[in-house]
């Protein structure tokens, strides 16, 4: 076996190295995320889309205010239409279970004459205690991630490239706690779903 492996070095080398390239590269992808705590916070997420069959002449945002989520509907203005936020779902991570589940909301009465900007409250997350910073307390962050591959050169490579279904991960320290997709049927923009708080407390006074 000696004299084969020393007669055929360039041969073995070829084959051997290979192999311990990617058994390399797969630990070294794979430790980040098993050395990873799961996230201990649920956050809230929204969603916006544009049907075009029923345009709406408002445009909806949110916000995060003194640790409570508002909305706030505009009217579409012309010289800045921002079409895509005409509708809009809310949604709730929840760490435990790694899932999302939607929130339903009411808008206020009376936008169909609506000609200025008007805040609402969302009863229906109103017992939510939110804080908007962007990194919750246990160090994760939530980021969009397209359909770029994660596995890097050597994935590409070596076709062990990894693709996030969901298009977004929680990550901290480098390393990614991939993301379910959003239990909606409705067609949306990935790129069009917006954090918008963590979670810190749910006995919050109304």
């Amino acid at each position: 076996m000696g004299k084969f492996i020393k007669d055929n070095l360039v041969l073995v080398s070829g084959v051997v190295l290979p192999v311990l390239l990617i058994a390399g590269f797969l630990v070294l992808s794979h430790l980040p995320k098993a050395l990873l705590d799961p996230p201990q916070f649920d956050f809230l997420l929204a969603v916006w889309s544009y049907d075009h069959q029923q345009p709406r002449q408002y445009t909806l945002d949110f916000e995060v205010r003194d640790g409570a989520l508002r909305g706030l509907i505009r009217p579409v203005n012309d010289n800045l239409p921002i079409y895509n936020r005409q509708f809009a779902s809310l949604f709730r991570y929840h760490a435990a279970q790694n899932k999302f589940s939607e929130i339903d909301f009411e808008l206020p009465d009376g936008l169909e004459e609506l000609e200025q900007a008007k805040n609402f409250a969302i009863p229906e997350a109103g017992h939510l205690e939110l804080d908007g910073a962007s990194e919750s307390p246990d160090g994760y962050r939530f980021e969009y991630l397209g359909y770029r591959s994660r596995g890097g050169l050597l994935g590409e490579l070596f076709g062990m490239g990894q693709r996030n279904e969901s298009q977004y991960v929680l990550r901290r320290n480098g390393a990614d706690f991939e993301l379910p997709r959003l239990p909606t049927q409705a067609w949306y923009d990935p790129q069009n779903v917006n954090f918008l708080g963590w979670i810190m407390a749910e006995d919050r006074a109304p």
